[in-house]
């Protein structure tokens, strides 16, 4: 009773209803990370999966609150559906999905646009999968999800395809991802999904994408915007007319009706895709045709091949068609290209005109195990306008030494193996360049001495360590009126960041000290960030050098290339001992069964 009376008078009752459920939208949704690039992020998360309860927690504090929140519909629109949903049955003892909470959410939420994520990843996946031959032989794992809880998901959820607004689906095997796709193909190819504005599908299996063929074989042939009718060239548009953000990663569609996408498409991504799966070129070209309002473009591990498929899946001939004119769009800001050789990701270069781009990123997607080395040096000189434009006659061409991306603020590499003298024609050409992330790179100092003044690499290397390109720089009188802007590449930037494992102090106090030093004297703007991840070595410090803030992590290496996690005692490391023993992840039959073969024939 006492409780009641005061909760009776608490201020929050006095508000009006309207306003209560206001707040408790707010507070059911999580704010989006803001970068620290301060470019505006293209689609942030519809929902964060750990606040899809908090309605329940709104609806237990008292009767008016229940009632409130019970009558709010935006409250139970976000639906997630996860391995923690399932549960053991009665007299069968086997896993089926909990569906009570998916059909109480679907009616609570009225006719409210839907966000559902449906996340049938497991963390004790062993990569085993049944469909694949000889990657199940010696497993006993038994996924979470099956493809009848699949079904059942999919039986409810299709009923209200009208009101989706935005469905991620996550798994580990392609099995559950197939099923999916089978389900969801004819409902939205015949009755579309009018609020459908964003549209994720997720095989996170990369690995498995390094096979020069897709498996499981028998589940190729693709399912997802295949038309029930026999006609490909259906203008779709009508479907799903509000779709912005489209991610593919290692799920394949079918790409000749994909290509008649709706001109919404704001952020594209294709990721982690075998080769005889991919789209030929002229389906990428009309593709990229389709989405004018383009901002966002993401191909890794992924691309094109020729349209004489039979040629290039037997012969691994890379004939692609170098006198069509490049895709123009206008509109994009930011280019992510995960090139598994120097061909596919300069051919994903040279296809888009896209002079406005304002992050770019190269990213080494190699197979770990890979033998033969990629070189960038093409790709970057290409990026320094050092390279010749495709088709120079096409109203897109580029003038001589010309950047074909002009306003770059942000420039991300990853892995990539390329000359010193490469790396610094590129950083020379990028006067508008702000932030720089270095991550894994083989060789971290090359790109630091490319990013040096003349002066600085004279006084600061010994001149029996210097490389020939440096030699060369120190030697080569620069004419008054361009040396500032030649010693001193990427005047502008602000934002330095390494990811690495081979820097030994002599380069820790190079970077932190003469290369600062070196370029504020050159006439360079000051570094207001310094920070250097190393995942060995050097103990993590902070310092403030001259305005910059230089922050050195000593952090756990992690080959996901996830955030900054804290380092563990060394009491706590793994024994490899284990890791050699049977079952560990140097001696494990299942994987190697699997994916053994891809890597040798890759």
């Amino acid at each position: 009773m006492r409780s009641s009376t005061v909760a009776s008078q608490s201020p929050i009752h006095s508000l009006p209803l309207e306003l209560l459920s206001y707040i408790f939208v707010l507070g059911a949704h999580s704010p989006p990370d803001t970068p620290d690039n301060k470019i505006k992020r293209q689609e942030p998360p519809p929902f964060n999966a750990d606040s899809v309860k908090t309605p329940l927690v709104y609806s237990t504090v008292c009767r008016h609150w229940r009632t409130v929140a019970l009558g709010t519909a935006a409250l139970w629109a976000n639906i997630c559906i996860t391995a923690g949903s399932m549960e053991m049955s009665g007299l069968e003892q086997e896993k089926r999905v909990n569906l009570t909470h998916l059909t109480s959410y679907l009616s609570l939420s009225k006719n409210y646009p839907l966000n559902i994520l449906l996340d049938a990843r497991d963390i004790d996946w062993d990569f085993a999968e049944p469909e694949i031959s000889g990657s199940s032989d010696f497993s006993d794992y038994i996924p979470p999800f099956t493809q009848d809880g699949i079904r059942s998901v999919f039986s409810l959820l299709l009923p209200h395809l009208f009101r989706w607004r935005s469905i991620d689906i996550l798994t580990d095997t392609w099995a559950p991802m197939h099923t999916a796709l089978c389900m969801l193909n004819g409902p939205l190819m015949s009755n579309g999904a009018p609020l459908l504005e964003s549209l994720t599908l997720m095989r996170c299996n990369d690995y498995i994408s390094h096979s020069p063929l897709f498996q499981p074989t028998s589940m190729k042939s693709p399912t997802l915007f295949s038309s029930p009718t026999s006609s490909l060239g259906t203008d779709h548009r009508c479907l799903f007319p509000r779709l912005r953000n489209l991610t593919l990663r290692g799920v394949h569609v079918n790409w000749s009706s994909l290509a008649h996408s709706p001109p919404s498409l704001t952020s594209l991504e294709l990721s982690s895709h075998t080769p005889d799966v991919r789209p030929t070129q002229s389906d990428f070209r009309e593709l990229l045709s389709s989405c004018p309002k383009l901002k966002s473009l993401t191909v890794n591990g992924s691309g094109f091949i020729s349209d004489d498929e039979e040629l290039s899946l037997k012969t691994g001939v890379h004939n692609i068609d170098k006198s069509a004119k490049p895709i123009a769009l206008p509109l994009l800001e930011k280019l992510k290209i995960g090139y598994r050789s120097a061909p596919e990701g300069f051919d994903i270069l040279e296809l888009v005109h896209a002079p406005n781009i304002l992050q770019l990123s190269l990213d080494d997607a190699t197979h770990p195990g890979e033998i033969d080395e990629v070189e960038a040096d093409d790709m970057l000189l290409y990026v320094a306008g050092l390279r010749p434009m495709i088709n120079p006659e096409s109203s897109f061409s580029t003038p001589k030494h010309s950047s074909p991306f002009p306003t770059i603020q942000k420039l991300a590499l990853k892995g990539l193996r390329a000359q010193t003298d490469t790396f610094r024609k590129l950083l020379v050409s990028t006067p508008t360049l702000q932030s720089l992330e270095l991550y894994m790179m083989p060789r971290p100092m090359d790109v630091i001495h490319a990013m040096s003044p003349i002066t600085t690499i004279a006084v600061t290397t010994p001149a029996r360590t210097r490389t020939t390109y440096q030699r060369l720089l120190i030697s080569r009188p620069a004419s008054p009126a361009s040396s500032r802007s030649y010693s001193c590449p990427c005047p502008r930037l602000q934002e330095l960041c390494l990811w690495t494992v081979n820097l030994s102090s002599d380069d820790i106090h190079f970077i932190a000290k003469d290369l600062l030093l070196g370029r504020s004297e050159a006439g360079a703007g000051s570094l207001e960030r310094l920070d250097i991840h190393l995942f060995e070595g050097t103990e993590s410090a902070s310092e403030d050098l001259e305005g910059t803030g230089v922050h050195i992590f000593k952090v756990p290496l992690d080959i996901n290339g996830s955030s900054v996690v804290a380092i563990a005692d060394s009491s706590q490391q793994t024994n490899l001992d284990e890791e050699f023993q049977f079952g560990g992840i140097f001696n494990d039959p299942i994987f190697d069964a699997q994916y053994s073969s891809s890597v040798f024939s890759h």
